[in-house]
C-alpha cells in the first residue's frame, strides 16, 4: 500500500508519476475540491473532453464504469476515471442505489488498464475493513487522506491562509472560529470570506468579529441549554428548548448531544482530578484545546455526582423515548424541571 499526504499526491501528479488506481478517503471537501481539479490538470481541457468521465455508484453501475475504464483513450495518452459515492466500501444501507457487483472492480484493480488512472473518492467517516474490496483497495491502490485536520496542523493552515491573504486573526478569535466550526476546514473557510470582508481596512480579525458574524452550531445551542439546566436557570431552559421545538428539532436529538457533552465533563473532570494538563487532555481525547478548555471551565465548579445523576437520567429518558413509554417533549420537559 502506498500513502500519499495530498502535498505529495500534487507533486506526483505535476511530475507526471502517476498510479493507475487511487483510493481517497475522508469527507473534507476544501481538499477533495482541490484533488480533483490536479487530477484534471493532468489533461489539456480537449483531452478532457474526450477522455475524462466522472459516475455516481449509487446511481450506476460498475459495469459502466469499468466498460469506460478498459476502454482506450480518444486522441490522448490517458483516461481518467473518477468513481464517486462508492457506498459499498461501507457498512451503510443507502436507499434506492443500484445493487453493484464488487467483484467487477476487484478484477479490474488487479489489473487495470495501463492507459487508465481510476480515482475512487470514498467520501465517508469509515470504511468497512472486513469486506474484500476493501482490504484490497487499501493494498493496491495509492491512499490519499482528505479527512479533517486536527489541532495544530488546523491553526497552522489557518493562520497561513490568512497570512497569505495579508490579513492577522486573534488566538481567541482562531479558538472559537475552529471551536464554532467543528474544526471543519471547509466551513471555516466559508466563514473567512466574511470575516475577511469585515476586517477588510484593519487586516485583523478579532473574538468579537467571530461571535457576531459566525453562526453557532445546533452543539453549540445544545451547550448553551446545558448550562442553563446546571446553572438552575429554569426559564432560560424552558425558552432554549421551545426554540428548538419551533425549529422541528427532535429532542432525542437534543439528549444525544447532551449525552455527548455530559460524556466529555466527565472525562475533563476525571483526568484533570488524576493531574493530567488541559493540553494532554486534548491530545488524549483528540479535541480541539478550546473545546477541552470550555469543558474545564464549567466542569471545575460543577459536582461529579450531579453530572453522572445527570447523564444516567438522560440513558433512562432516552430509553423511554424510544420504547413509547411517553410524549417525547413532554418527557424532555420533565427532565429540563428536575435538574433546572
Amino acid at each position: 500500500m502506498t500513502r500519499l499526504k495530498i502535498t505529495e499526491l500534487k507533486n506526483n501528479l505535476k511530475q507526471g508519476n502517476l498510479s493507475n488506481v487511487y483510493l481517497i478517503t475522508g469527507a473534507e471537501q476544501v481538499f477533495i475540491k482541490d484533488i480533483q481539479k490536479s487530477f484534471k490538470n493532468i489533461m489539456s481541457p480537449e483531452e478532457r473532453d474526450m477522455n475524462f468521465s466522472s459516475f455516481d455508484l449509487e446511481e450506476t453501475s460498475l459495469d459502466d464504469m469499468i466498460n469506460e475504464a478498459i476502454s482506450a483513450p480518444f486522441f490522448g495518452e490517458k483516461r481518467l476515471v473518477f468513481a464517486q459515492n462508492p457506498y459499498f466500501l461501507t457498512a451503510e444501507r443507502v436507499k434506492n442505489a443500484v445493487e453493484q457487483n464488487t467483484y467487477l472492480l476487484l478484477r479490474y484493480i488487479q489489473n487495470p488498464t495501463p492507459s487508465t488512472i481510476m480515482v475512487i473518492f470514498a467520501s465517508y467517516e469509515k470504511l468497512d475493513a472486513r469486506k474484500k474490496i476493501v482490504k484490497q483497495l487499501k493494498k493496491i491502490a495509492a491512499v490519499v487522506d482528505a479527512g479533517q485536520m486536527e489541532g495544530p496542523v488546523l491553526t497552522r493552515t489557518i493562520q497561513n491562509d490568512l497570512k497569505t491573504d495579508g490579513y492577522q486573526i486573534d488566538g481567541e478569535a482562531l479558538d472559537l472560529l475552529i471551536n464554532k466550526t467543528k474544526s471543519n476546514y471547509s466551513l471555516i473557510t466559508n466563514q473567512l470570506v466574511k470575516l475577511k470582508m469585515y476586517a477588510l481596512q484593519s487586516k485583523r480579525i478579532d473574538k468579537q468579529a467571530v461571535e457576531e458574524l459566525v453562526p453557532q452550531s445546533l452543539e453549540d445551542n445544545v451547550f448553551d441549554l446545558m448550562n442553563q439546566i446546571l446553572n438552575k436557570n429554569i426559564y432560560q431552559a424552558e425558552e432554549l428548548y421551545h426554540q428548538f421545538l419551533l425549529q422541528k428539532i427532535d429532542p432525542i436529538l437534543l439528549i444525544a448531544i447532551l449525552m455527548s457533552q455530559l460524556r466529555l465533563l466527565i472525562q475533563v473532570k476525571v483526568l484533570t482530578e488524576r493531574g493530567l494538563t488541559e493540553a494532554t487532555i486534548s491530545k488524549n481525547l483528540k479535541l480541539h484545546p478550546y473545546r477541552v478548555k470550555l469543558s474545564h471551565r464549567q466542569s471545575k465548579r460543577l459536582d461529579m455526582k450531579q453530572l453522572i445523576v445527570m447523564y444516567q437520567d438522560l440513558v433512562n429518558l432516552d430509553y423511554q423515548i424510544k420504547s413509547g413509554q411517553g410524549d417525547k417533549e413532554l418527557l424532555f420537559d420533565l427532565f429540563i424541571a428536575k435538574f433546572a
